[in-house]
């Protein structure tokens, strides 16, 4: 074999190395926080599922945990929930990605109480029976995963509101109204 095209090699090889090991220590850091996904269908078209969820001061209707959402800008918002002892915390965020009908992304603004990112996408389903929403989200509470644990003991498991207020979506898109146990 020729020198040339052994040096190339070796060369090539160094390169996808470094590059490789560029990539590996360049990487973020694996997300410390709660992470979940959840998914629901529901008997309506996209557009009136994206219409309600956009219009953020909406979706304190639909869940016990949030007490508001104001919306500030075309890209922000201030969202507040009660934490155990119905304590208000408030965090600010901002639109991350945003497609008509399709997907709605967001992230707190840096030095949130609560750091949270997330989207809902909303997807045609299968056999054309309405729309299936995707959420998927991310946070991280102030004391970390000692508040998840504190917040399970006073009956908030991470992700078991956001399974509510997608059940509470449906209904009300579905039907028109929500039906609360007392």
């Amino acid at each position: 074999m020729n020198a040339k095209p052994q040096r190339i090699l070796l060369i090539s090889g160094l390169l996808a190395t470094a590059g490789g090991a560029a990539l590996y220590v360049s990487r973020k850091p694996r997300y410390d926080g709660i992470k979940f996904k959840k998914s629901i269908l529901i008997d309506s078209p996209a557009s009136e599922l994206y219409d309600f969820w956009h219009d953020f001061e909406n979706l304190p209707g639909i869940t016990d945990l949030l007490e508001s959402v104001e919306v500030l800008d075309v890209t922000r918002s201030r969202w507040t929930v009660n934490a155990p002892g119905d304590i208000p915390v408030h965090w600010e965020a901002e639109l991350t990605k945003d497609v008509r009908n399709e997907m709605i992304a967001w992230r707190s603004i840096e030095g949130s109480m609560i750091e949270t990112a997330g989207y809902v996408k909303f997807e045609p389903a299968p056999g054309d029976r309405g729309t299936l929403v995707r959420v998927a989200m991310e946070y991280r509470l102030p004391a970390g995963k000692v508040g998840a644990v504190m917040m399970s003991l006073f009956g908030k498991r991470p992700g078991a509101h956001v399974e509510e207020m997608l059940r509470r979506f449906k209904q009300l898109m579905e039907t028109g109204e929500v039906s609360v146990a007392s």
